[in-house]
């Protein structure tokens, strides 16, 4: 969390050192977008158990996406994406993972800062709901351990998203995008009412231990980072200039 915080303060430093040079397109921008990353389930008993070797996992999203600019360089946003996340692991040498979708309704506070003509900066921070969809097990060969895996989760989760990256304008009404996207879900993933082993449901129930779906187990954090594509379109083409 405190590396969120960094990074929310350069970003803050930015917009603040710039901000008399802002320019912006006014208007309501539509589009869609594509997001390659990498995702996490981050949970601090999974990390200290010598059992437990988190692997790189693949993932991604996409989407449609929605600006409108309302002043000099401002604007906000709110984007509607499916994502499929999760988190590759060994258990006892045994390699699994947990897969995720999720419905994603980030809520973007956006700025805007003109390099040249046809380059701008654009960052965008804000919240973000994300609802579970469906959830599986798989194994290495990425067939079903657990069909059905959504209850080991909880139906939603609030979290944080922070963008950077910058647009370029390709005509006077298309805009295409590429940006650093990272989200970290603040609240529980996991259903702590699911009562069997969350990382192998398949075996044998305990009754206490790192992995039961319990209260002593602690709260798994969803993270995900990726570089983000996208092309929209300015359905109001009016430039928003200093005033000086």
């Amino acid at each position: 969390m405190k590396k969120v915080l960094q990074y929310f303060k350069v970003i803050t430093l930015i917009i603040v050192c710039s901000i008399t040079k802002a320019t912006g397109q006014k208007g309501l921008h539509l589009g869609i977008e594509v997001t390659p990353q990498i995702s996490w389930i981050l949970n601090k008993d999974d990390q200290t158990n010598t059992q437990f070797k988190y692997l790189n996992t693949l993932s991604g999203s996409f989407g449609v996406t929605s600006h409108y600019f309302f002043s000099n360089g401002f604007g906000v946003g709110i984007n509607v994406l499916y994502s499929s996340q999760g988190q590759r692991y060994k258990l006892n040498e045994i390699e699994l993972t947990k897969k995720a979708e999720y419905l994603k309704l980030p809520l973007l506070a956006i700025y805007n800062y003109s390099i040249n003509n046809t380059i701008n900066f654009i960052g965008k921070i804000g919240p973000q709901l994300s609802i579970i969809m469906g959830a599986q097990l798989t194994d290495i060969d990425g067939n079903d351990h657990v069909h059905n895996h959504k209850e080991a989760y909880q139906n939603y989760e609030v979290g944080i998203v922070i963008s950077t990256g910058i647009a370029n304008k390709i005509t006077e009404h298309i805009y295409l995008d590429a940006s650093m996207r990272f989200d970290y879900g603040i609240t529980d993933a996991e259903n702590k009412n699911y009562k069997k082993n969350i990382n192998n449901p398949l075996e044998v129930p305990i009754t206490n231990g790192y992995s039961l779906g319990i209260n002593s187990r602690a709260i798994a954090n969803n993270m995900a980072a990726g570089i983000t594509i996208g092309i929209r379109y300015l359905f109001r083409n009016e430039t928003i200039h200093n005033l000086n």
